[in-house]
């Protein structure tokens, strides 16, 4: 039974005029893992990548200034499921699990009488890292299913093996169909929704004809395959071949709209679609060498950490509305459980957004302080990142960056002056937060249950950057 809450004020539009209560809308999340907002065309993109998630951002509000609480998938997927920072969820790296005392928003649908289902295509929202509490169906999509149940995630992390089925995996028909047959033969209840789209993640190797979309006259060598492995791919490729690369990553992007649209679809000839709040976002970007590395999980730059955000409700979000103010991933839950008029999630970091979509002037200001994380591969990064200024703490070494984001808004000149008071602020403000951080992390002490990879992979993550190791890629923030 839903418990008898206050409706709020964005919420007024469910309320019936007869004696019947109100039906709640429906909820679907899509999370595109990997997905840079700069490489999306409602964001300026040049290329035309992504028609129905502009659909989607013209019919609804996009946040233009949206940070991730990390710059990889476990950790990011945690703080969008509870609102918390990373240090607050715990949930930080293969050997840790979200804790069962910790409410994610799917338990919260549950909870209120929703039908509720989910379904993941990457390694790391495995349902032994917790992120299956609270879904009645929560359907894996990958093609190598089978090895991530057969061991504890500790082992299969680092396993060569693994991670190439990982990144050669297409897997958004799969997500689609799995999507599609629940969608079809759902019960009456109202549903919170959650699918997670796979393939613009690394290896770029759209289909045909998105493959040679965005440059058909290529003839190089570059064909998107084993990005990670590959050293050719790396800062010293030619300009001509970095293009091509990008093109197949824009590619990906373009090809996994088309998914979007068949959801969208769906929902449409279901008769659905403006009774369903709409979330579409993503857990973290992808580096092509701007700060001398490829991929994530290795740093907390803007190109790794500012994703999109939009969303359609007609209901209760404005259509049309671009939010200047900058909103992090931590805030998608609470606004999502207000907006359907659900008991708030206990001990959020996050605040929702619902005072944007019913006060104009409310996206207008500075908006929220970001706080990102990355608690692993030998990483321990902290970044704080307000609207006009950034500062990245390498915790390991004691040492920081800070960037004026009004004049330097790649991050490539970090602030040299000791008397900057951009710098004094960003030296509090890392102080403080980290404080902070350290006493939410207090409670998710416990030893650790990490393996040792093959010595061949660890040669491969040594060279990449991915533990810790001097790299060849680039240097670490400083």
């Amino acid at each position: 039974m839903r418990p008898n809450l206050v409706i709020p004020l964005a919420a007024l539009a469910l309320v019936s005029c007869g004696n019947d209560p109100p039906r709640p809308p429906n909820v679907l999340l899509i999370s595109i893992d990997t997905l840079r907002h700069d490489h999306l065309s409602c964001y300026g993109y040049e290329r035309a990548t992504s028609p129905a998630i502009d659909r989607i951002a013209r019919e609804g509000t996009l946040f233009e200034r949206h940070i991730s609480s990390s710059s990889w998938t476990l950790p990011a997927h945690a703080a969008i499921f509870t609102g918390l920072f990373d240090s607050g969820h715990g949930c930080t790296d293969v050997d840790k699990a979200l804790e069962p005392r910790h409410t994610t928003i799917a338990e919260r649908f549950h909870e209120s009488g929703y039908s509720t289902a989910g379904f993941f295509a990457g390694p790391f929202l495995h349902p032994a890292f917790g992120f299956g509490q609270g879904f009645d169906r929560y359907v894996d999509c990958t093609s190598y299913g089978a090895t991530l149940d057969a061991a504890k995630p500790v082992d299969w992390a680092k396993d060569d093996s693994t991670r190439r089925a990982s990144h050669q995996d297409i897997a958004n028909p799969r997500t689609f169909d799995a999507f599609q047959s629940w969608f079809q033969g759902r019960d009456d209840k109202p549903f919170f929704a959650f699918v997670h789209f796979w393939d613009v993640h690394y290896d770029f190797t759209p289909p045909p004809p998105f493959d040679r979309k965005f440059d058909p006259d290529y003839t190089g060598w570059v064909t998107g395959r084993d990005f990670f492995f590959d050293e050719r791919i790396g800062p010293q490729m030619s300009a001509r071949d970095l293009e091509h690369l990008i093109a197949l990553y824009d590619g990906e992007i373009a090809w996994t709209d088309t998914f979007i649209e068949k959801i969208r679809v769906q929902l449409e000839q279901a008769g659905v679609l403006d009774d369903t709040v709409i979330v579409l976002t993503s857990d973290h970007g992808t580096e092509f060498f701007e700060h001398g590395w490829k991929g994530h999980r290795t740093t907390l730059y803007d190109e790794v950490i500012r994703v999109p955000l939009v969303v359609r409700y007609p209901k209760a979000v404005p259509a049309g509305v671009r939010i200047a103010a900058q909103t992090r991933s931590v805030d998608i839950a609470p606004t999502l459980v207000e907006l359907c008029g659900l008991e708030p999630l206990r001990d959020t970091s996050g605040s929702s957004l619902v005072e944007i979509f019913t006060d104009a002037t409310a996206g207008s200001g500075a908006g929220k302080q970001a706080v990102s994380e990355l608690e692993s591969v030998g990483r321990s990064l902290l970044a704080i990142r307000e609207q006009g200024w950034k500062v990245i703490g390498n915790r390991a070494q004691s040492t920081l960056s800070a960037f004026d984001l009004v004049s330097d808004p790649g991050e490539q000149h970090p602030i040299g002056d000791p008397g900057s008071p951009l710098l004094s602020d960003a030296m509090r403000e890392l102080d403080e937060v980290g404080s902070e951080l350290d006493r939410l992390a207090t409670s998710h002490a416990g030893p650790a249950a990490g393996s040792s990879p093959p010595a061949d992979v660890q040669k491969h993550l040594d060279d990449l950057g991915y533990t810790g190791e001097e790299s060849k890629r680039g240097p670490e923030p400083r």
